[in-house]
C-alpha cells in the first residue's frame, strides 16, 4: 500500500514538472527523480527486509519464550516433586532414627540381660561345684541330686535324708547337709531360694494323720521346716526364702513302684536369680 502511494505521488509530480519546464530541464529532473526513486526503492527494500528480519526475530523470541515457559513449568513440577521427595526422606530419616534409637535401647537391655545371665550362670556353677564337692558322698549314694536348668539349680534331697519316716522335724544328718548348702549360697544375695516339699501318693499313717489332714499339709510343713532352719541356723536372709508344698501332684516317677515312690518323696531347694 505504501509503495503504490509513493509511485502515484512521484508520477503526479512528474506530470507537473513536464507541464512547466523545458525539455532539458525535464531530463535533468527526470534523472534526479529516477535516482531518488531508486534510493527510495532501495530504502523500501531494506525496510521490508528489516521488517522481515524483525518478524523472524520476534517469532524466534516467541518460540524461545514458549520454550522457556514450558521449561519453567517443568522445573516447577520437578521442584514440587523434589520437595515431596525431601519431605518423605525427612520422615523416613526420622523414623529410621527412632528405630535406631529403639534398637540401641533393646541392644543395651539385651546386653544387660546377657551380662546378668552370665553372672547368674557363674554363681550357679560355683554353687554347684561347692555343693558337689562338699556332698560328694551323698551324691554318689544317690541321696542328693544336682539338676541344672538354664538359670536354675535344683538341689534334690531324696526320701529320708532330711526327715525320718513319719516326722516333720529335720534329722541330724539333714541339718549338717543343709548347713553345707547354706554356706554355699550365703554370699550370693541376688539368688532366690525356694524350697518345695513333695510326697508320694500313699495315705498318711496314723501318727501323721493326727497332725496333718493330707499330703498337702505334710509337704508344706516339711518345706517350711527347711526354710525355717535355713533362716535361723543357716543365717540366710528371710526375704530370699520361700516354701511350697505340692503333695503328690508333681511326681518325677511312677507311684506304682517302691522305687518310684522313693524318688517322689523329696525336698527340692531351687536356686534362681531375683527377677
Amino acid at each position: 500500500m505504501g509503495n503504490k502511494r509513493l509511485i502515484a505521488v512521484l508520477s503526479l509530480f512528474w506530470l507537473l514538472l513536464t507541464a512547466c519546464v523545458s525539455q532539458p530541464q525535464l531530463q535533468d529532473q527526470n534523472r534526479v527523480l529516477n535516482t531518488e526513486l531508486k534510493h527510495a526503492r532501495i530504502e523500501l527494500y531494506e525496510a521490508e527486509e528489516k521488517i522481515k528480519n524483525l518478524n523472524a526475530e520476534l517469532n524466534k523470541l516467541k518460540q524461545e519464550n514458549t520454550h522457556s515457559t514450558e521449561k519453567l513449568t517443568d522445573l516447577q513440577l520437578k521442584n514440587t516433586y523434589l520437595k515431596n521427595i525431601n519431605i518423605k526422606l525427612s520422615q523416613n530419616v526420622e523414623r529410621l532414627s527412632q528405630n535406631v534409637e529403639r534398637l540401641n535401647n533393646d541392644l543395651k537391655k539385651k546386653k544387660s540381660v546377657i551380662k546378668l545371665q552370665d553372672k547368674v550362670i557363674r554363681l550357679l556353677d560355683d554353687t554347684k561345684k561347692t555343693i558337689a564337692t562338699s556332698l560328694k558322698e551323698e551324691i554318689a549314694a544317690q541321696e542328693i541330686e544336682l539338676v541344672e536348668m538354664e538359670d536354675i539349680l535344683k538341689v534334690v534331697f531324696i526320701d529320708k535324708i532330711l526327715f525320718n519316716s513319719g516326722r516333720v522335724d529335720i534329722n541330724q544328718k539333714g541339718k549338717k547337709i543343709l548347713l553345707v548348702v547354706a554356706d554355699s549360697v550365703r554370699a550370693h544375695a541376688d539368688q532366690n531360694i525356694m524350697v518345695e516339699g513333695h510326697t508320694d501318693n500313699r495315705p498318711l499313717g496314723p501318727t501323721l494323720k493326727e497332725r496333718f489332714p493330707s499330703n498337702w499339709e505334710l509337704s508344706a510343713a516339711r518345706a517350711a521346716a527347711v526354710v525355717r532352719f535355713l533362716q535361723k541356723e543357716g543365717r540366710l536372709q528371710p526375704e530370699r526364702l520361700s516354701a511350697h508344698g505340692y503333695s503328690y501332684y508333681r511326681p518325677v516317677a511312677s507311684n506304682k513302684k517302691i522305687e518310684g515312690r522313693h524318688q517322689n518323696r523329696r525336698i527340692e531347694i531351687i536356686l534362681s536369680p531375683f527377677k
